[in-house]
């Protein structure tokens, strides 16, 4: 590959500070429409060709290295030029996967979108104010902010004896979190709690909110139909819910896991994206 003429700079895993989990409230992200990626035809021809610069090196890195990698590509867009940006935000587009990271009040966030190429992502570091720290081109099954947030957790302490009166299932389940929390490891398939298909009392799911808490990390999820994927405050569970068009919760879950299914891009996915960024490389080339 030729020398990159634009300054991109890559990062490695870690690069981030930890995350405090005490939230109040993190919101879900925005439910922003899907965009096909269409290069646009306006371009100068200098635009396109540091565009498709971007676009190879991306490339490149992604073919060396398989989707989970703990050294995912990572390039910083803050320095490339307002027209090259432009041509790269219309090529490539807008998915189905949108995350929030949110670190204690007053702190910087992180928000996240994935392109219209699964497991391509574009991680926006934003202050308090909005304006934007970093911007990152990244390639995985979920960036390395998200993860790191997720991992920071472990500020809820779960105990089945310290639940109001009125519950049902709550301790048991309880028991049942605590146990498999305590046990998993990175990488280890999820164990997933149906809450949808057990005889639940109002101060039963009263009690599992108050006991597993609110995370840093909320997801929303189009890939397999509306879902949205809250972290909590214990080490690797999520609550999982799944909602129809009219937003009525059809599948309510916990999921012990690294990070939940519905939001990474799987191998296929991100070989499907690896050849279609083919596509594009070309296309901008020759535009």
């Amino acid at each position: 590959m030729k020398d990159f003429p634009i300054p991109v700079v890559a990062f490695g895993p870690g690069s981030q500070g930890g995350e405090d989990a005490d939230l109040a409230y993190l919101p879900m992200p925005k439910a922003e429409p899907l965009v096909t990626p269409i290069p646009p035809e306006d371009a100068e021809r200098d635009e396109l060709l540091a565009a498709a610069d971007v676009i190879e090196q991306l490339l490149e890195a992604m073919q060396r290295r398989p989707v989970g990698s703990d050294d995912p590509p990572r390039f910083s867009l803050r320095a490339i030029a307002p027209g090259t940006l432009k041509v790269l935000n219309e090529s490539l587009g807008q998915g189905e996967v949108s995350v929030v990271v949110a670190d204690a009040p007053g702190k910087p966030v992180w928000q996240v979108q994935e392109t219209a190429f699964a497991g391509v992502w574009r991680v926006q570091h934003v202050d308090p104010r909005g304006r934007i720290l970093d911007d990152i081109l990244e390639a995985g099954d979920m960036p390395v902010a998200v993860r790191e947030s997720a991992r920071q957790a472990g500020g809820a302490r779960l105990d089945a004896t310290q639940l109001p009166e009125g519950v049902m299932n709550a301790p048991a389940l309880v028991n049942e979190i605590r146990h498999h929390s305590r046990l998993h490891r990175d990488g280890q398939p999820a164990h997933v709690l149906n809450l949808s298909l057990l005889p639940l009392a109002p101060a039963d799911h009263e009690a599992l909110d108050q006991q597993l808490g609110e995370g840093t990390v909320a997801i929303l999820s189009r890939g397999f139909g509306n879902c949205r994927i809250n972290s909590t405050r214990v080490r690797a569970v999520w609550r999982v819910r799944y909602t129809n068009s009219m937003n009525t919760l059809i599948l309510d879950t916990i999921e012990i896991v690294d990070i939940p299914e519905a939001a990474r891009a799987a191998q296929d996915d991100y070989d499907d994206s690896m050849e279609r960024l083919g596509d594009l490389l070309a296309w901008l080339r020759e535009g």
